[in-house]
C-alpha cells in the first residue's frame, strides 16, 4: 500500500516532536518523583525563567555568543579550506601540513584554555580562539578528502582547454568537492558550539556560557537550565541550516561525502 506524499511529509515533520515530547514528560515525572525542584527545576519553571531572561539580559548574551561564533567559525572555516587547498596542491606541502594538522587535531580545545587566558586575557578573544581552533580541523580533513576524490579527468580537461590554476580551483575542484566541504562545515559547527560554551564559561566576559556560570554562582538553576536549552536550540538551528545546504549540495553533485 502506497502512502500519500502529504502524509509522508507530515509524518517526517512530526517524528522529531515525539522525541521532544517524550523527553519533556520524562523530565517532568522524574523531577516530581525523584529530584529536588531546586536542583532540577520543572519544565514550567524553566519556561518561566526563560521568559524573564528574555526581558532581561538574555538577548544581549545571545548576540554576544553569535558574534563569537561568527568570527571564530568564519575564520576557522576559511583557514581549514585554505590549508586543504594548499595540501592538495603539492605533495611537499601535504607532507608538511597534514602531519602537523593530525598532531593538533586530537588535542581538545579545552586543553588550550590556560594558555589562551595567559596570552589573551579574559574576554572575547578566548572563546573566539577556541572556536577557531575547534573549527579548523573538521573542515580541513573533510575538504582535503573531498578534493582528493575529485575526478582527475575533469581537472585534466579544464587544463587542456587552457584554464588557469585559479579557475581550475574555483570552477572545477571546489564545486566537485562541495558536498565534502559542507559536510566538514557541519561537523565544525557542532564542535564550535561546544568550544564556545567552554570558552565563555572559563575565559569569557559575555555570552550565554558566561551567563550560565553567573546564574550558577547565585544558584538560579532554573535559569541555568533555560540557558543550556537556548544553546541547544541555537545549535540545532545552525545544524539544520547546514544540513539543508548539505542536501542541496549532494543533489547538485552526488559525489561521495568525506567524513573525518
Amino acid at each position: 500500500m502506497t502512502t500519500h506524499p502529504m502524509i509522508r511529509r507530515l509524518r517526517r515533520s512530526t517524528e522529531p516532536l515525539i522525541g521532544i515530547a517524550a523527553a519533556l514528560m520524562l523530565w517532568e515525572v522524574t523531577g516530581r518523583q525523584v529530584a529536588n525542584a531546586t536542583l532540577v527545576p520543572m519544565p514550567a519553571m524553566v519556561w518561566k525563567a526563560f521568559l524573564a531572561m528574555m526581558a532581561d539580559d538574555l538577548p544581549r548574551d545571545i548576540l554576544a555568543s553569535l558574534l563569537h561564533l561568527a568570527i571564530g567559525y568564519g575564520l576557522g572555516t576559511l583557514c581549514g579550506l585554505a590549508l586543504a587547498l594548499l595540501a592538495a596542491s603539492s605533495r611537499w606541502l601535504d607532507a608538511v601540513i597534514d602531519p602537523f594538522a593530525e598532531f593538533l587535531r586530537p588535542i581538545s580545545p579545552i586543553a588550550w584554555i590556560p594558555l589562551a587566558i595567559l596570552f589573551l586575557g579574559v574576554g572575547r578573544a578566548v572563546p573566539i580562539f577556541l572556536i577557531f581552533y575547534a573549527s579548523v580541523f573538521p573542515i580541513f580533513v573533510s575538504t582535503l578528502v573531498g578534493i582528493r576524490r575529485v575526478d582527475a579527468n575533469l581537472v585534466h580537461a579544464a587544463r587542456s582547454l587552457g584554464a588557469p590554476r585559479r579557475l581550475v580551483i574555483s570552477h572545477v575542484i571546489l564545486p566537485a568537492a562541495l558536498p565534502a566541504v559542507v559536510s566538514g562545515a557541519r561537523l565544525s559547527m557542532g564542535v564550535a558550539w561546544m568550544a564556545l560554551v567552554a570558552g565563555e564559561i572559563v575565559g569569557g566576559d559575555a555570552g550565554i556560557g558566561w551567563r550560565i556560570l553567573w546564574y550558577q554562582e547565585f544558584f538560579q538553576m532554573d535559569r541555568v537550565m533555560a540557558a543550556i536549552l537556548v544553546v541547544g536550540v541555537l545549535g540545532l538551528a545552525a545544524d539544520t541550516a547546514l544540513r539543508l545546504l548539505q542536501q542541496r549540495a549532494s543533489r547538485w553533485n552526488p559525489a561521495p561525502e568525506a567524513t573525518p
